[in-house]
């Protein structure tokens, strides 16, 4: 199941709406939110670039980067905490303010998606957090928020530093 219909409710488009917006006829379009007929590659590219997310997120694959920066957004504003206990900050939270003194990065008096899409974007260029994107694996919101929480904590200066010497051995 795609998740064209999903997209187009939460941005409240109706089908005339889709239609006027990317030229795809309404009921073409409603076959495909019905899973009766499958766009072709280009139709799929095209409404992908028209909704900001991957193809294979609307083919039913993987999260997409509004979620990923939800499950930031919903990590740091309730403290979450590291259930393995390996990352020593002291929850979420404590991570980001770390990172972001580290960075030389402003923290506003509102956190907000945008904060996130500006400060945060570096995320997706992680092998981890790109997987995310495109995989058939259903990960829970810890695993998803412990898996940021880890970027996080590896573009460190100091830890980025590290790494980069050991991969460039």
């Amino acid at each position: 199941m795609n998740r064209l219909r999903e997209l187009r409710e939460a941005k409240k488009y109706t089908l005339d709406d889709i239609e006027k917006k990317t030229g795809i006829n309404r009921g073409t379009y409603n076959n495909y939110e019905s899973g009766k007929t499958s766009p072709k590659e280009p139709t799929w590219q095209a409404l992908a670039n028209f909704f900001n997310v991957s193809v294979d997120y609307l083919k039913g694959y993987g999260y997409s980067k509004d979620y990923i920066y939800k499950q930031l957004n919903d990590a740091y504003k309730e403290k979450w905490k590291d259930p393995t206990g390996q990352i020593m900050c002291g929850g979420f939270d404590k991570t980001v303010d770390a990172y972001l003194k580290q960075a030389k990065i402003k923290k506003p008096s509102k956190i907000d998606e945008t904060f996130w899409k500006t400060n945060f974007n570096f995320l997706f260029d992680n092998p981890n957090i790109k997987r995310l994107l495109t995989t058939k694996d259903k990960y829970n919101d810890d695993d998803i928020k412990l898996l940021l929480e880890y970027t996080i904590f590896l573009n460190f200066t100091t830890m980025k530093q590290i790494i980069d010497y050991y991969n460039n051995k």
